[in-house]
């Protein structure tokens, strides 16, 4: 009767400790990766834009919360995550580049975790170095970790809006890149958006 007892907790801590450190970590597995180039205007459709340093691959983002794993659902059903490594400047000219999210609800908030090789401003989510033609940020990692309330998990649409990144010294938007977040795949965009879930 005691083995069974002390087997019964081994095995509860086991699986507490194994949920916590994935609970923690976000799963990183679970982070959607895509790359950001400007300028590249609204990008409206899937696209390889050509420039200054290599061809990048970008798309409308799509993030269906049915196809998420169990483990997601069952541990952080509230949270989404979104990151990126990747910001090129494939124009002409050095460009100093601000981040903003746009038609964010005021009851989801979303934590930035910024790291680069340049100095970041987090109050206006801005980088205070130029970005050279060519070039891309280096040592860069961006994720967002977006809260979502318990009552839009039903909505057939989360989250419509986007990422635009803007030219600081002017406030022209260089790039719009569209971000939802739905349930099954209701979008009026089918290009499934994304990468490397």
């Amino acid at each position: 009767m005691k083995k069974s007892y002390i087997l019964g907790f081994v095995l509860m801590v086991a699986a507490t400790l194994s949920l916590g450190s994935y609970s923690a970590a976000l799963g990183n597995s679970e982070l959607l990766h895509f790359w950001i180039a400007v300028p590249a205007g609204n990008i409206t459709s899937p696209i390889v834009v050509r420039g200054a340093g290599p061809p990048i691959s970008m798309s409308p983002i799509v993030v269906d919360l049915q196809s998420r794993g169990v483990l997601k659902n069952l541990l952080q059903p509230q949270l989404e995550g979104l990151s990126t490594h990747w910001i090129y400047n494939i124009g002409k000219k050095p460009v100093k580049i601000r981040l903003s999210l746009t038609n964010l609800p005021p009851d989801i908030t979303v934590d930035w975790d910024v790291n680069s090789g340049f100095g970041y401003d987090e109050a206006t989510h801005t980088f205070t170095s130029m970005l050279n033609p060519g070039s891309s940020i280096p040592n860069l990692g961006i994720d967002w970790i977006f809260h979502i309330p318990a009552y839009y998990l039903d909505e057939p649409v989360i989250y419509r809006g986007g990422l635009e990144v803007i030219d600081a010294d002017t406030n022209t938007v260089l790039t719009f890149i569209p971000i939802e977040f739905v349930n099954g795949a209701v979008s009026n965009d089918t290009s499934g958006g994304g990468s490397c879930h």
